[in-house]
């Protein structure tokens, strides 16, 4: 009977090291599946990370660009704006260069465009409409007047070498001030809107 106990007793043994080893074969192989369910899981997060910030840095894209043609957009407006409304106030300046209060302001601009050329002989071109107010203006002994349609609503005072020009027609005047006029159109449209 001694052998047969000890057949029994290997068995035993055999079976429980067998059960053991199933055990830890049962934990490592759930070990395994779940790390690799942890980093399949991992990937995914990952892959969906990258797909979201791929997605948003479209989605930034596109709203950058939709935000730059949108400003564009206003400004080809405003620029439009400012163009019909310095079309109207040039299509003004001939019936303001014949009003009141040119013709009253005429000596001062004369006297003012004359200074800055010296004592340098000059023509002065200007439309028939205002050659008789420039030509009582005019020192006869060194300036001249000349009768230029094409001239503008004003005059324009040239060195007889015609290095230095004095352009004092309003479109002129009109064009110097235009950065600020737009400013000021600008701001009005803001505060009516």
């Amino acid at each position: 009977m001694g052998l047969e106990h000890l057949l029994e007793a290997l068995e035993r043994d055999a079976n429980a090291q067998i059960e053991q080893l199933l055990a830890q074969a049962r934990a490592e192989a759930d070990r395994l599946t779940a790390a690799g369910s942890e980093a399949l899981q991992r990937r995914r997060d990952n892959a969906h990370a990258l797909g979201e910030r791929s997605r948003d840095q479209e989605v930034a894209h596109a709203v950058a660009l939709a935000r730059r043609g949108a400003r564009r957009s206003v400004l080809e407006a405003r620029e439009r704006l400012l163009e019909r409304v310095f079309v109207a106030a040039r299509s003004a300046l001939p019936g303001a260069a014949a009003g009141a209060a040119y013709r009253a302001a005429l000596p001062a601009a004369l006297a003012g465009a004359l200074a800055a050329i010296g004592n340098e002989p000059a023509v002065i071109r200007c439309t028939q409409a205002l050659v008789a107010d420039v030509d009582r203006l005019r020192p006869v002994d060194r300036a001249s007047v000349v009768v230029d349609p094409a001239n503008g609503s004003g005059f324009r005072l040239t060195t007889v070498d015609g290095m230095v020009e004095v352009d004092d027609t309003l479109e002129a005047r009109l064009e110097r001030q235009r950065p600020i006029l737009a400013r000021l159109v600008l701001g009005q449209l803001e505060l009516e809107a």
